[in-house]
């Protein structure tokens, strides 16, 4: 199988060296699609995040996107001549072991796409939400596949569950308040307000407070592998 490998990214330079690092010794091919603006609130500086994807070999198409479902879409084209395309945002990874048991059941399947129901952090990469929150990504599919409205697709799929996807989303060294104040998510908050009630000033046994619901964070550190990819990208 010949795979690649799409990533979107928005000043994402804490968090994009640790994905493309996961997937290097996987994929052939790996495009990063690089928001020059924000889906919501005000555009800022860049940051280093099309220089870190560079010096790891990726191709980096800057543009900017109404939201990410064409981003999505256009990576896809991109990689036509590749069997499969990993689809994974730049704040998740999987380990060498779970990707390798993802390439091989990836030979097997006969759906078009692959789900996921990941491991979600909370405000540090020590704490994962429980119970886990009904949120299934889209992380493996053909080329062909479109995305038809943020990650939600054109085709049917199926649910991976041979092993873990660990997703960044809600804790450092992410960005929250961007995330929360320009990203997809953007219009299910109440902005600042959200992230200094409900997040920086969260502290261990408090409740995980989200749009979706009220979670546990359950001390469960992100893995020994995963966690040394990022801390030498923020030293």
């Amino acid at each position: 199988m010949r795979i690649g490998a799409v990533t979107l990214a928005y000043n994402d330079e804490t968090t994009i060296g640790g994905t493309l690092k996961c997937l290097q010794p996987f994929v052939e091919k790996q495009m990063v699609m690089l928001s020059e603006t924000p889906y919501f609130g005000n555009q800022v500086a860049p940051d280093r995040t099309e220089e870190i994807a560079e010096e790891l070999g990726a191709k980096v198409v800057k543009g900017s996107w109404e939201l990410d479902h064409d981003q999505r879409t256009l990576g896809n084209i991109l990689c036509a001549d590749c069997d499969w395309v990993l689809g994974f945002d730049s704040d998740e990874m999987m380990t060498h072991k779970d990707l390798d048991k993802l390439n091989r059941f990836l030979e097997e399947t006969p759906h078009e796409a692959v789900g996921v129901l990941p491991e979600i952090y909370w405000n540090t990469t020590n704490y994962r939400l429980r119970p886990k929150p009904s949120y299934t990504p889209i992380i493996a599919m053909r080329p062909s596949v479109k995305f038809t409205h943020i990650r939600n697709i054109d085709n049917n799929y199926t649910i991976w569950e041979g092993g873990e996807m660990h997703y960044l989303s809600w804790c450092r060294p992410k960005d929250i308040y961007k995330k929360v104040t320009s990203y997809a998510h953007a219009p299910d908050f109440d902005g600042e307000k959200w992230y200094v009630d409900k997040y920086l000033n969260w502290i261990d046994g408090d409740k995980a407070e989200l749009p979706d619901g009220i979670y546990d964070a359950v001390y469960n550190p992100l893995p020994e592998e995963l966690r040394g990819y990022l801390e030498h990208e923020n030293k």
